[in-house]
C-alpha cells in the first residue's frame, strides 16, 4: 500500500480560530495572547454557543477554543454542535471549572484536546503551541486524504478526466461499475455515468466545491450502462495540473444496512421492553426510552455508569456469572435470567434479562447487549395460577370419588388423594401405572374397549370393579372425558370412579321387587279376570231367563272390579319412563280421554288450547285417571270431603265461557287449563274439594277415603307425572272443589 508523509512544516497562511467564551473581556485577553504567541493565529470572538455556530457557518476556521461553562448551552454541546457538520476540525476545550468528568465527557465526544485555565501568561503560549499544532495536522490530514483518495484506492474504481471534464484514464474497476469497459469510456464526458436528475447536481455542486476547496466527497447516483442506477460513495480531487480525479465505491449494500439499522434503531426505540448495551468496560453506551421509563433515571445519569446504579451487589455479581458463561469458548449464544433491578424510588422490580455479547471485532470483545421485561403482572399471574391449582387440588382431594388423569402414552399422570385411599397403593406405585393394571382379568377387556372409546368419541361409561392391592373386588363407575390440546392433538383423558355398591344392591332389589310385581300382575289377570268373566257370563243368562235391579247391581259391581283390576295391573305394569315423546295437543287430548267415560252426569269444559311434549297413550292414563275421581267421588278425592276453606281459590280459567269447550251438561263440572304463571296445565272440578290436611297423601298408593276403591287412581297420575320429569300438586279450585297442577318444567 503506497504511504504517503505530508511535511507540515511548510505551512504558509493564516490560522482562523475561533474563541468562544460567555466573558466578553477573557474572551478578548485569549484572543489577543493567541495573536501575539504566533502571528499567523487570527482570532475572532463569540460569547455564546448561538453566536460562535453563526460564525463557524460563515467562516472557514482552522480551530475552535471554546470555554465549558456558559449560560444556555454549554462548550460540550458545542462540541456536539460543530461535530455535526465539521467533524475534522481541531476543537480544544478551555476551561476554568474542569474536572476528570468533563475532560472525559469531552473526549468521549471527540474533543482534539482539553486545557485548564491557570491564570498565567504561560499558558496562552501553550494554548497558541497547541492551536498551531493542530491546525498544521489538520492540514495535512487534508493532504493527505486529497492525495491518498487518488492513489490508496486504485483497487476501487478510480477515473482521470481533464479540465473539460471528460475521461483520460478509467481502471477496470470503474469500467465495470458502470457496465462498460474503459476503452468505451475514455473520451466520453463525465455525463455518461450520471441519470439526467443528476447532471445538476454536479454542475452546480461537486465541481464548484472542488474549483474551491481542491475536493469533494459525498453520496450520488450512478447510471450503468443498461439504465440501472446505484448510490455511489464519490470522490473527486483536482491536481495541480487541472485534471479530476474521481473514485467511486457501490455503497448500495452499505446504504441499505444503515437504513435496516437504523430501523431497528426506531424498533428497538419503539418495544414496550428495556433495552440496553454495555461497552467493554461495563458501563451503558446505551439505552431505550423503556429504559429509562423502567428505572426513572434520566439519559445523563445512566450513560456512563456501571450497573450498580440500578441493582445490588449480589445481583451484579450473578449478572457476571452469567456474562463469564457467554465469554466462554463453548457458551451458548445468549443467556435468560430473572433477578430485580432497583429503580430511583420505589420498590424493587422483578425482571427477565435476556442476555447477549456484541459480534466481536477480531478477538476484541466489545460489549453485551440485553432486554429487560418488567415480570411483575406474570409475577401475579403465576402466583394466582399458583393459588387457584392449590384450590383445585384441594377440592379433588376432598372428593368422596376417585380422580385420575391418564397421557396419551396410557400411564397414570395425575390423581387426588382418594384413588391411593380407594387402591391401597402408595402414590410412588401409582405413577406411570396403565388403566388395565387396576382392574381383574376378567374385567380388563371391557376397560380397554372404555378407552378406545374415549379416545374416539371424546366420552365414555364404563362398569368395572375396581382390583385393590389386597385382592378385594370393589364395583365401581368410571366416566371419562377426552383431554384435547389447543392445537387439536389428543393428550390423554381424565375421569372419575364412584363406588356403586350400594347402588348394586338397590338395583337387584328393585328387580327383584318387579319380578314380584310381575308374578302379581300375571295372578292378578288371571286368576280374578277369569271367575269374573264366568261371573259376567251367568249374569247375562240370568238377565235373560229373569230381570232384576238386584241383577244390575250385581254388573255394576263387576265392571267396578274391572276397572280396580285395571288400575292395579297399570300400576304393576307401566314403567317409570316416558318413552315416546311428541307433542301432544292437551285440550284435544282431554277430550278424547273424556270420550272413554261413560256418564251423563258430569260436564267437560276446556279452558283454552297449548301443547306439551309427552307420551301420549300415558297423559291419556293421567286424564282418565284424574276425570274418574272428579266423577265417582264428585271430586277428585272421595265424597265427604267439603271443601277447606284455608286457602284463596285459584283461578281455573284465563278465558271467557264463549271460549270453552264443554263437554256435557249436569252434574259435577270438570275443566282443563292453561296455568296462568307456569308451563303445565291443570284439571279442576267444583266437587268438595281435598281437604288442606290431605293433600301430600293423595297420591300415595293405596290412599282412599271411600270404601270401593283401592286408591290407585291418583298413584296412577303420579307415575305418569313422574315418568315425564313433570311435577304435580293439590290445591282448590275457584268453586270450591279439587284442582291438580301439572308444572311441566320450572321455565
Amino acid at each position: 500500500m503506497y504511504e504517503e508523509t505530508v511535511s507540515t512544516d511548510g505551512l504558509v497562511g493564516t490560522i482562523r480560530t475561533l474563541v468562544v467564551d460567555d466573558e466578553p473581556g477573557l474572551a478578548d485577553v485569549v484572543a489577543t495572547h493567541l495573536e501575539r504567541a504566533d502571528e499567523r493565529i487570527e482570532a475572532k470572538t463569540a460569547t455564546s454557543v448561538d453566536e460562535a455556530l453563526a460564525t463557524i457557518a460563515d467562516t472557514e476556521l482552522d480551530c475552535i477554543v471554546s470555554d465549558y461553562e456558559m449560560p444556555g448551552r454549554d462548550g460540550l454541546e458545542l462540541l456536539d454542535a460543530v461535530r455535526t457538520d465539521h467533524p475534522d476540525i481541531p476543537f480544544i476545550l478551555f476551561t476554568g471549572k474542569g474536572s476528570e468528568s468533563v475532560a472525559s465527557r469531552a473526549f468521549s465526544a471527540s474533543a482534539t484536546d482539553y486545557l485548564q485555565k491557570g491564570g498565567t501568561s504561560d499558558q496562552y503560549v501553550m494554548l497558541a503551541d497547541r492551536v498551531r499544532q493542530y491546525a498544521e495536522r489538520a492540514w495535512a490530514d487534508r493532504q493527505r486524504r486529497r492525495h491518498l483518495a487518488a492513489i490508496e484506492s486504485a483497487h476501487e474504481g478510480i477515473a482521470i478526466l481533464d479540465s473539460h471534464e471528460r475521461f483520460r484514464y478509467v481502471n477496470d474497476a470503474y469500467a465495470d461499475l458502470y457496465g462498460y469497459t474503459p476503452a468505451e469510456m475514455v473520451g466520453e464526458k463525465c455525463d455518461l455515468t450520471y441519470p439526467d436528475e443528476e447532471e445538476a447536481f454536479v454542475r452546480e455542486e461537486i465541481l464548484p466545491t472542488v474549483e474551491e476547496t481542491g475536493d469533494w466527497s459525498g453520496e450520488t447516483t450512478g447510471r450503468r450502462a443498461d439504465g440501472s442506477t446505484f448510490i455511489a460513495e464519490q470522490t473527486v480531487s483536482r491536481t495541480a495540473g487541472g485534471d479530476f480525479v474521481c473514485t467511486v465505491v457501490d455503497i448500495t449494500d452499505w446504504k441499505q444496512r444503515t437504513e435496516e439499522r437504523d430501523r431497528y434503531r426506531a424498533l428497538v426505540e419503539s418495544l414496550d421492553d428495556a433495552v440496553y448495551v454495555l461497552g467493554p468496560a461495563g458501563r451503558f453506551l446505551y439505552v431505550n426510552d423503556a429504559f429509562v421509563d423502567l428505572v426513572d433515571y434520566d439519559y445523563e445519569t445512566i450513560l456512563g455508569s456501571t450497573p450498580d446504579l440500578i441493582k445490588d451487589e449480589a445481583t451484579v455479581e450473578r449478572t457476571e456469572r452469567h456474562l463469564g458463561r457467554l465469554l466462554a469458548d463453548d457458551g451458548p449464544d445468549s443467556v435468560t435470567f430473572e433477578m430485580e433491578i432497583e429503580p430511583k424510588e420505589g420498590e424493587p422490580i422483578p425482571c427477565e434479562d435476556h442476555m447477549g455479547v456484541l459480534p466481536y471485532e477480531g478477538d476484541q470483545f466489545r460489549g453485551s447487549v440485553g432486554v429487560l421485561r418488567d415480570v411483575s403482572a406474570r409475577e401475579e399471574r403465576d402466583r394466582e395460577l399458583r393459588e387457584h391449582r392449590a384450590l383445585l387440588e384441594q377440592s379433588l382431594d376432598a372428593l368422596d370419588d376417585v380422580f385420575f388423569v391418564f397421557g396419551r402414552d396410557g400411564e397414570l399422570a395425575r390423581w387426588n388423594d382418594r384413588l391411593p385411599e380407594v387402591t391401597g397403593y402408595t402414590d410412588v406405585e401409582l405413577d406411570g401405572m396403565s388403566p388395565a393394571e387396576f382392574f381383574p382379568d376378567d374385567h380388563r377387556e371391557r376397560i380397554e374397549r372404555a378407552v378406545e372409546t374415549v379416545f374416539e368419541t371424546g366420552h365414555t361409561e364404563v362398569r368395572a370393579d375396581y382390583l385393590l392391592k389386597d385382592g378385594t373386588r370393589v364395583p365401581y363407575e368410571f366416566k371419562a372425558t377426552r383431554l384435547d390440546g389447543p392445537a387439536g392433538d389428543v393428550l390423554g383423558f381424565a375421569g372419575i370412579g364412584r363406588d356403586i355398591t350400594e347402588t348394586l344392591e338397590y338395583e337387584r332389589r328393585l328387580e327383584r321387587q318387579n319380578e314380584r310385581l310381575e308374578e302379581f300382575a300375571s295372578v292378578l289377570s288371571h286368576d280374578l279376570r277369569n271367575p269374573l268373566n264366568v261371573a259376567e257370563g251367568r249374569l247375562e243368562i240370568a238377565r235373560e231367563e229373569r230381570g232384576s235391579v238386584h241383577l244390575d247391581a250385581v254388573s255394576e259391581a263387576h265392571d267396578r272390579m274391572e276397572t280396580l283390576i285395571g288400575e292395579l295391573l297399570t300400576l304393576a305394569r307401566e314403567g317409570d319412563e316416558a318413552t315416546d315423546l311428541q307433542a301432544v295437543s292437551v285440550g284435544e287430548q282431554a277430550t278424547r280421554s273424556w270420550e272413554t267415560m261413560t256418564t251423563d252426569e258430569a260436564s267437560l269444559v276446556v279452558e283454552d288450547e297449548h301443547t306439551v311434549e309427552a307420551d301420549e297413550s300415558r297423559l291419556q292414563q293421567l286424564f282418565e285417571n284424574l276425570f274418574r275421581n272428579s266423577v265417582e267421588h264428585g271430586s277428585t278425592d272421595s265424597e265427604g270431603h267439603g271443601p277447606s276453606g284455608s286457602r284463596p281459590p285459584a283461578d281455573d280459567s284465563r278465558a271467557q265461557s264463549g271460549d270453552s269447550i264443554e263437554h256435557g251438561s249436569e252434574g259435577v263440572q270438570v275443566r282443563v287449563g292453561t296455568l296462568p304463571a307456569e308451563r303445565g296445565f291443570y284439571v279442576a272440578d267444583d266437587g268438595p274439594g281435598i281437604p288442606e290436611s290431605e293433600r301430600d297423601r293423595v297420591f300415595e298408593s293405596g290412599y282412599s277415603t271411600g270404601g270401593d276403591g283401592i286408591g290407585a287412581g291418583l298413584s296412577i297420575v303420579k307415575q305418569v307425572v313422574d315418568a315425564h320429569g313433570w311435577t304435580v300438586r293439590v290445591t282448590e279450585s275457584r268453586d270450591g272443589g279439587a284442582r291438580i297442577e301439572i308444572v311441566v318444567d320450572g321455565t
